[in-house]
């Protein structure tokens, strides 16, 4: 078959052909990419760099003309002394795979190393920016070494060098000067924390004149306890007086930025102590320096062992990296549908809520309550209003009452004659005779008279 003769291609029998699942496709590729590009070297710039709850890094790694995906796991970051951000330039050790699920490829990144810059001394630069922002290193806050010295304390290891030449050159300068010993680890996981809690018992339980805390020389890597966190702000809250003694003069830790003196060496920190009298001998660094290569090329040599037997089998974690990856998808989509759902039943109650509300007895009752008050507002208005008219009603007719009483007329000074003693009262003379007695009654009180003549009228 010619493949740029578009007249070669021939349909085949449906019983000669291999028809792919997209998911069978997918992992023949995958499977193919995995086996071909097992462990390699890619070298780009991060780009979307995000970590959720899972703690797993997700970022983008490009170039001018390209980008890929790329996943670290969280077990593959406890040996990283850096933090990545986007725009950093690293060189990752990884395996090509493939993300079933929407068929892309993409890389589970083992090793990522800074590029220009190694990781312990962008780790450095990075923490050194952030406390110097704090004012950690300021000056104003440098203490004075006394200038005699009665109790010295020292922190360090029991076994180490460093021990032994601060007591050598303090018994050879300053015999009567009294060593105080909290030993340490000085490397290696959990020595930062040792180190700020023997400066810390020192200051709490057993305050002395001075404090030495560091170590012999090393590599920047022996040397990494004394720039973590943890120590440097131990010195820093340090009542006591703090030199700091750590590697060579050459080698500058975090600590030794915090400490209120620097000493380049362990020996020049209890020359210090001891009135500055003799340079400690350099023969322990040496060896130190021949120990830590003869180390690193032991690791050097197990490394490439284990790289070239990890070449010949299919690495164990690329199922749980597909289940890694699914469940952080997985967990996304419940975040968000949970949310969607949550905030759809809380519309739903607030509508049930108001709509309770404008049926709810209690309001129907209050509605009610109101109405009702107002109606009797409303009755003892109209009441007060038809009592008001009643009693206007009522003075009038009692002033015309008033006017057509009897009492009325007789205060007009009209009186009215009656018989005595039946009380009959007079309207023509023919009723009484002469020297009857008859009763006046006038508008203020009675009278009785004697009638001693009559006069009659037409």
């Amino acid at each position: 078959m010619d493949f740029n003769d578009p007249t070669s291609f021939t349909l085949e029998e449906p019983g000669q052909r291999r028809i792919f699942s997209v998911s069978e496709l997918t992992r023949e590729i995958r499977g193919l990419l995995e086996d071909h590009f097992p462990f390699i070297w890619v070298e780009g710039e991060i780009s979307n760099f995000r970590v959720p709850a899972s703690g797993h890094y997700y970022f983008v790694l490009k170039d001018a003309e390209s980008q890929v995906r790329c996943v670290m796991f969280r077990s593959q970051q406890r040996w990283m002394r850096f933090q990545p951000e986007d725009g950093l330039h690293v060189l990752c050790q990884a395996r090509v795979s493939v993300y079933e699920p929407r068929g892309e490829y993409q890389l589970l990144v083992d090793v990522m190393e800074p590029r220009g810059l190694g990781a312990l001394q962008l780790a450095y630069e990075q923490m050194k920016r952030r406390l110097e922002a704090e004012g950690l290193f300021d000056p104003e806050h440098k203490k004075p070494i006394p200038f005699l010295t009665q109790r010295l304390g020292v922190v360090t290891s029991a076994t180490g060098a460093a021990i032994r030449d601060i007591i050598r050159v303090v018994r050879e300068r300053y015999s009567n000067l009294e060593i105080y010993l909290y030993p340490v680890r000085v490397q290696g996981e959990g020595a930062a924390e040792e180190i700020a809690a023997g400066i810390d018992t020192f200051n709490a339980e057993f305050p002395v004149d001075a404090l030495i805390v560091g170590r012999g020389g090393g590599s920047w890597e022996d040397l990494w306890a004394f720039n973590e966190e943890a120590v440097v702000r131990a010195i820093f809250r340090s009542q006591i007086p703090i030199i700091s003694a750590v590697g060579h003069e050459i080698d500058t830790t975090l600590a030794d930025l915090a400490a209120d003196v620097r000493a380049p060496t362990p020996s020049a920190a209890a020359e210090l102590v001891a009135q500055h009298k003799e340079a400690l001998e350099a023969y322990v660094a040496d060896l130190l320096q021949r120990l830590q290569g003869r180390v690193r090329q032991i690791l050097s040599l197990a490394g490439e062992r284990l790289s070239s037997r990890k070449q010949r089998l299919r690495h164990p974690a690329a199922r749980l990296a597909d289940l890694r990856l699914r469940l952080d998808e997985h967990t996304q989509r419940l975040d968000f549908a949970s949310g969607q759902r949550l905030n759809s039943e809380a519309q739903t109650f607030l509508r049930l809520r108001d709509h309770l509300f404008h049926f709810s007895p209690g309001r129907r009752i209050s509605e009610a309550r109101s109405l009702l008050d107002q109606c009797w507002r409303d009755l003892g208005l109209f009441a007060s209003q038809r009592l008001q008219r009643k009693r206007q009603t009522l003075e009038r007719s009692l002033a015309q009452l008033d006017g057509l009483s009897p009492l009325g007329i007789l205060a007009r000074g009209y009186s009215i004659t009656s018989t005595w003693p039946k009380g009959k009262v007079v309207r023509s003379v023919r009723q009484v005779k002469k020297g009857a007695t008859v009763r006046v009654r006038l508008h203020q009180g009675a009278m009785r008279c004697n009638v001693t003549d009559i006069e009659e009228t037409d």
